[in-house]
């Protein structure tokens, strides 16, 4: 039975926020944005995953940590994380964030906790999140339209760790509570660290929503709220991020919520792209008619970047770069490339074409892989020579290449 205090504090410090039930506008707000929030003209409208905004209903309350979980609280549950402390320099104190945590890092901090506590504890919604985030306002942030500068730390497109192009403002100190709380009593909503949230990250949906809880599988969870070394453009209450479940960065931490999980029901998988449909199995039935299979052949220039003129997200007209191509075992030539609007903005993103066996003309392209707001560069392709295709790509803790690590899919 949940509690029916405003706010209560639990056995380890945390200090929990009632959420009482309500509506919000769920997605981007007012625009075009500010120029000081959007610097460039690709941020004007937001991001294209912040649409359709849309009405949603929390219908039951539940209690947030009014702060970030921090090492002194994670370590209750996981001593060994102490020797993350000051990695990379980052969250050494005891009341700084907990970086360094993936996921199931975070879900299994909670599990731990609701047995100590005997009450539910668990990953905040990606609904929830912004709903208490807002805390009734639907300005871009809950400060306002403008975020004051205690929240800015280090907000800019960052290189770090790369020695080349990091510089002595990268390392800033991740201790919650030093910026003003929101209007319901939440401290860092805006910065700081990310947040993740129990989603499986998709698409919105048109239509009011009650009590949604996202997807019912993916390749990225939701995290939310932006963190430190980010532009302020990604720290808005509307702006959605996600990452591998599996990461573990200097950016990402998290906060519990408290309260049976929502009933919603997990949205189904959109559909593949066009770059995965009708991919026919098998062999190709034979050599192209008309042609030695044993002469080499020069055709083209053929067009294999076809994406609509003003495309901006999920597919960006604007600079298209750095592709991979490959023979697939059914005849088919596969490429991807990496589209953005500069190469080192968090929107990059893996696009693909397929050259179906027997055809003249590449299929229009279509999105292939994006981790949301992470730069996802070099993608590179490699057929073994039997019946497996590997993708690999540089998987960015932010934007920028100065802080990849390297993902591998398979066919």
């Amino acid at each position: 039975m949940l509690p029916d205090d405003e706010e209560f504090t639990n056995s380890i410090g945390m200090k929990m926020i009632r959420i009482e039930p309500g509506f919000f506008d769920m997605g981007i707000g007012k625009t075009p944005l500010p120029s000081w929030v959007a610097p460039r003209p690709q941020f004007l409208n937001g991001d294209f995953d912040e649409r359709p905004a849309h009405r949603v209903r929390i219908s039951r309350p539940f209690y947030l940590g009014a702060y970030q979980v921090t090492n002194d609280q994670f370590e209750r549950c996981d001593p060994g994380h102490r020797e993350l402390r000051g990695k990379l320099s980052y969250s050494v104190d005891g009341d700084e964030a907990a970086v360094f945590l993936g996921w199931q890092d975070a879900v299994d901090f909670c599990s731990w906790l609701s047995e100590r506590e005997g009450l539910p504890y668990r990953l905040p919604t990606e609904a929830e999140w912004e709903y208490a985030c807002r805390a009734g306002t639907t300005t871009i942030y809950h400060t306002g339209d403008a975020l004051p500068e205690e929240f800015m730390k280090n907000a800019r497109m960052s290189w770090y760790p790369d020695p080349e192009r990091s510089k002595p403002g990268d390392i800033v100190g991740l201790h919650v509570g030093r910026t003003p709380p929101n209007p319901w009593g939440l401290y860092d909503m805006h910065g700081n660290v990310e947040e993740w949230c129990s989603d499986w990250y998709g698409p919105y949906t048109p239509g009011e929503q009650v009590d949604p809880v996202g997807y019912v599988d993916g390749d990225f969870r939701v995290t939310r709220g932006g963190s430190h070394s980010t532009e302020a453009y990604y720290l808005r209450s509307s702006n959605r991020m996600g990452s591998l479940p599996e990461d573990r960065s200097w950016l990402i931490g998290f906060r519990v919520a408290m309260g049976e999980m929502p009933r919603g029901t997990p949205l189904q998988v959109p559909g593949p792209e066009l770059n995965r449909r009708g991919v026919v199995q098998g062999e190709p039935p034979g050599p192209r008619m008309g042609y030695d299979p044993d002469a080499s052949y020069f055709e083209g220039p053929r067009v294999y970047v076809k994406i609509p003129p003003g495309s901006n997200g999920p597919m960006f007209s604007q600079h298209n770069h750095d592709p991979a191509i490959t023979y697939c075992p059914n005849g088919d030539l596969l490429a991807i490339w990496y589209s953005c609007w500069e190469e080192a903005g968090r929107e990059v993103c893996l696009l693909a074409s397929r050259l179906r066996w027997g055809d003249d003309e590449w299929d229009p392209a279509s999105p292939f892989w994006d981790a949301p707001d992470r730069d996802d560069h070099a993608p590179a392709l490699w057929f073994d020579g039997d019946r497996r295709i590997y993708q690999f790509v540089g998987l960015s803790a932010a934007a920028t290449w100065g802080n990849t690590a390297t993902a591998m899919r398979t066919s």
